[in-house]
């Protein structure tokens, strides 16, 4: 066809551009080292992902542990300018709250966010199939069947991926499709149909324009270059407590030692079931809700009010919430000084090196689990929050 000049895709040739600086891009969206990047991409339209099913942003949140995995929503600039950011913030609000990353529509950040992703739920938009083209494994979370062309590379992509199971939970879903991508060669060639001309598109379209122009081209080569790093997200502005959490202990790994938890953000459960065991609730004293606030089993406590002491403090908040176990106090950034019933005090510590996700709160909990299954080592805590980060050593003394 005269009028017609197959020039690649340039979109597709940055983000490939972008592959090598993939720890770059993770540093930079705040990931720690071993967190894992889901990334949530949605079209517009009621077949898309938000309008579908805007509660699996939720579910994401909700079932994947808070210290393994950060989740990231690419939302389609239709969407925000359709029915405005102060709408889509809304609707998005507990997400936000429970640590969603949700970058602005007019930001290149979706760029560098899916060279950076370890998993992804898409639609039927672009990103989706880009995504897929990368290599990074996922998920339908919806797909508009009918509004995508016969034939085209995205429906194969629609047919090739699994949709995401309302019964299942979201976490073994995703480690299913991590297992299965590397040897799917479909996706693969769906990948290929991407862009025929790949890393070229900046040089062909360049040619194009000049020789349309009838200008010399510049003797610079045109190469695609990653997007560059992005800017720190807005963050929500937080309440003064910590969020309840549950938090639930895993089976160990066969010959493994570490003391397996698992936290997720209490506001968020719903009625599906399936992600958790036996999680117990950790709390911040003055928690307004009185769902967490009166089941806490571990109050993480406020310093203590002027002429009390921590046993004192610690006593009077046993009284008021009787359903409590353990009464915690941070100790700095690493540990803290629990207060059980009977008057049992116990002081723990992490020790160096470790990950900044093994917090005093962790610790009471690593506390509040060991004293309640068996008695504590005397040699401390070995404990595991999460795959893909170390596990960290607890320092214990009992006083």
């Amino acid at each position: 066809m005269p009028a017609s000049v197959v020039a690649g895709d340039p979109c597709m040739d940055t983000l490939r551009a972008g592959l090598p600086f993939r720890d770059e891009y993770r540093a930079a969206l705040g990931l720690l080292p071993g967190q894992k990047l889901l990334v949530l991409t949605s079209t517009w339209g009621r077949h898309s992902l938000l309008g579908a099913d805007v509660g699996l942003v939720r579910r994401a949140l909700a079932e994947l542990p808070q210290d393994e995995y950060r989740v990231l929503a690419a939302v389609h600039p239709n969407v925000w300018y359709g029915h405005g950011g102060w709408q889509v913030r809304a609707w998005l609000a507990p997400c936000l709250r429970a640590g969603l990353l949700l970058p602005a529509p007019e930001s290149d950040v979706w760029k560098a966010a899916l060279p950076a992703a370890d998993a992804f739920i898409g639609d039927h938009g672009s990103l989706t199939l880009y995504a897929a083209a990368l290599g990074i494994p996922g998920l339908l979370g919806a797909f508009g069947h009918d509004v995508v062309a016969d034939g085209s590379p995205m429906e194969l992509l629609g047919a090739a991926l699994s949709h995401v199971d309302a019964h299942e939970p979201l976490e073994r879903q995703l480690r299913r499709a991590v297992a299965a991508r590397a040897g799917d060669e479909r996706l693969a060639r769906i990948g290929d149909l991407v862009t025929s001309r790949p890393m070229r598109a900046a040089a062909l379209l360049r040619r194009l324009y000049y020789a349309r122009l009838r200008l010399d081209e510049p003797a610079d080569p045109a190469v695609p270059r990653p997007v560059p790093l992005p800017l720190p997200l807005p963050t929500e502005r937080r309440g003064p407590g910590t969020p309840p959490v549950l938090v639930d202990r895993r089976a160990p790994v066969a010959g493994g030692g570490a003391l397996s938890l698992r936290r997720y953000p209490a506001d968020l459960q719903g009625a599906r079931a399936g992600h958790l065991t036996d999680p117990h609730v950790v709390a911040a004293e003055g928690e307004p809700d009185a769902r967490w606030a009166h089941s806490a089993d571990v109050l993480l406590a406020r310093p203590p009010a002027p002429g009390e002491t921590h046993r004192t403090a610690a006593a009077r908040l046993l009284r008021q919430y009787p359903g409590c176990s353990l009464v915690s106090f941070t100790d700095g950034e690493a540990g803290c000084t629990i207060h059980a019933r009977g008057g049992q005090r116990t002081t723990a510590t992490w020790e160096a090196p470790h990950s900044p996700v093994y917090t005093a709160a962790v610790a009471a909990s690593a506390l509040f689990v060991a004293a309640t299954t068996s008695n504590l080592p005397a040699d401390g805590l070995l404990v595991d929050v999460a795959d893909g980060i170390p596990p960290a050593r607890l320092a214990v003394r009992q006083h």
